[in-house]
């Protein structure tokens, strides 16, 4: 819970740290009135960044949205596949539904802003992020598989061939936005020539606030983010301190990549092979194995142990729905073990299973039984060898009487 907290306070203080960053480069560039850039289009800024605004005028050649031919600034028409295509799980098999983007279609022109001043370029064909787009056009159409051609309002859109591989196609759907020729805007970007342009090395801001407007949003942005983010990150410290830790190597829990010694029985999905580094301390016999839980589509588990040469000690197959297992007697030292797929057949997510090293013998370290920390036992050599009256032998405690058993009172 306190990882899961701390991620998303970052990510939070991310989005903060974004919003300020941008904030910063609004009040870094120039800012000039239009008519100031139209006598004199040059910028103090070495990479030549240049901000201005003011009330839209038309583009001398007026541009129209795709679909809805709707006089525009800039427009983008998103088409997409929607589709249905079957899927075979560990699970069983299932019909799934999704959608896929076939194609996004931008563009913008030039046009002029004028505070009162006058008129100055702005150009916009090579991309803007805009914060006043309207929704231009939006429908779902049934469609098929295959090379067609369909309309979308004014729109005509050649749909490319789809492979059997990507499921049948159940309907096409466009999205288009655009942005309105009215008002005023704030624009920030590279000033080129008699036009302001998008710079080459990031974004070409524009908003529809203004400049103090838009200034004034960033700030109330970066604000919550810092506020917000700050209080989960902080929030998220105590917790992953003092809360409950999950234990990498109890019972259940997921296998870890680096293994040392035994292992208790853990959980781990396969896609197509998982690895695993084996640091063994303790010479011995152990046994490796992999188990493949029942479900409707089942896992073939391959096991196969390798040492630090390259040299195979072991390599087992469990079957359909089988185990996996195998002993093998190493010396300290650090292994490969691999799980994989011995039948090679895939299925979507992959296959879970259980893994687990169990020691043979005493292989693998262990504390013995009724000592406490710290305590040695004697070894037995050392016990034979002791010679006999070194110490006196305590004395033997009187016997106590044993306590007479009290009869059981019976009920009334």
């Amino acid at each position: 819970m306190g990882i899961l907290l701390l991620v998303i306070g970052l990510a939070v203080l991310g989005f903060g740290l974004y919003n300020m960053m941008a904030a910063k480069r609004v009040l870094a560039a120039p800012f000039k009135k239009t008519g100031e850039l139209a006598k004199n289009p040059v910028s103090e800024d070495p990479k030549g960044a240049m901000s201005t605004e003011g009330k839209v005028i038309a583009p001398a050649t007026p541009l129209l949205s795709p679909a809805s031919k709707q006089p525009c600034l800039a427009y983008e028409l998103k088409i997409e596949r929607m589709y249905e295509k079957t899927e075979t799980t560990q699970d069983g098999t299932k019909t799934v539904k999704g959608t896929e983007t076939l194609d996004t279609i931008k563009g913008g022109t030039v046009f002029g802003l004028d505070d009162g001043s006058g008129a100055f370029n702005i150009d916009v064909s090579k991309g803007a992020d805009f914060d006043n787009m309207k929704d231009g056009f939006k429908k779902e159409i049934n469609g098929h598989s295959g090379s067609s051609h369909i309309a979308f309002g004014e729109y005509s859109y050649d749909v490319p061939v789809i492979g059997s591989d990507k499921g049948w196609t159940t309907g096409f759907k466009a999205t288009e936005k655009y942005v309105p020729v009215e008002g005023s805007l704030f624009v920030l970007g590279k000033l080129e020539g008699a036009s302001l342009v998008k710079p080459g090395w990031r974004s070409m801001m524009t908003s529809a606030k203004g400049r103090e407007g838009l200034l004034g949003s960033l700030e109330k942005k970066k604000k919550f983010s810092f506020i917000g983010g700050g209080i989960a990150s902080v929030l998220a410290i105590p917790l992953m301190i003092f809360g409950p830790k999950a234990d990498p190597n109890a019972l259940g829990a997921s296998c870890p990549s680096e293994l040392t010694d035994v292992r208790l029985r853990c959980h781990n999905q396969v896609t197509e092979e998982d690895n695993y580094t084996w640091t063994v301390t303790k010479a011995g016999k152990y046994d490796v194995s992999v188990y493949a839980p029942a479900k409707k589509v089942a896992f073939d588990p391959g096991l196969e142990i390798k040492d630090s040469t390259g040299a195979e000690l072991a390599k087992v197959a469990g079957g359909v729905g089988g185990n996996a297992v195998t002993t093998v007697d190493v010396k300290p030292g650090v292994y490969k073990v691999r799980v994989y797929l011995a039948d090679n057949f895939k299925v979507k997510g992959g296959y879970s299973y259980d893994f687990e090293i169990a020691a043979q013998g005493g292989a693998a370290p262990a504390v013995a039984d009724g000592l406490n920390e710290g305590d040695k036992e004697l070894p037995a050599e050392d016990v034979a060898a002791a010679p006999e009256g070194d110490a006196p032998a305590p004395e033997a405690a009187p016997a106590e009487p044993a306590p007479t058993p009290k009869k059981k009172k019976g009920k009334k």
